[in-house]
């Protein structure tokens, strides 16, 4: 069965609420994007299981090594999702802004890979890969 109306619209809000959880400092809400068994792979590192998720997002809003990017927003757009009612890849561009006194800078222009796959009735990352453009 392919992708309803309401999965994209719910797959658009997991893309959401992860962006507002890795950008307001939420370590349980940013791991409870991803499926139990989720990974993240980023410039970062890579980051498996909601324990390792949810440690590494708490580092994020604390830790000088992610310092340049916890003080970004991460804007994205251009959501594609292709499959059915149980998984799906979805594409989409990233920029991540940090916001500055004169405007702000563009840190980061990328997309993410994603896999996700809908569990107990909810949407969640399987696998979330951040590519640079740059």
């Amino acid at each position: 069965m392919a992708l309803t109306n309401d999965d994209r619209v719910e797959i658009r809000d997991l893309i959401s609420r992860y962006n507002k959880a890795i950008d307001t400092g939420d370590a349980d809400g940013y791991a409870n994007t991803f499926a139990p068994d989720g990974q993240f792979i980023g410039i970062v590192g890579t980051f498996s299981g909601r324990d390792e998720l949810r440690a590494f997002a708490a580092a994020y809003s604390t830790e000088e090594q992610y310092a340049e990017f916890a003080s970004a927003q991460h804007w994205v757009t251009n959501v594609v999702a292709d499959g059915d009612g149980s998984e799906a890849t979805v594409f989409s561009h990233l920029q991540m802004v940090k916001p500055l006194p004169d405007g702000g800078r563009i840190l980061l222009v990328g997309h993410y890979d994603d896999i996700v796959r809908k569990i107990d009735g909810q949407w969640l990352f399987a696998q979330r890969i951040v590519v640079s453009d740059a």
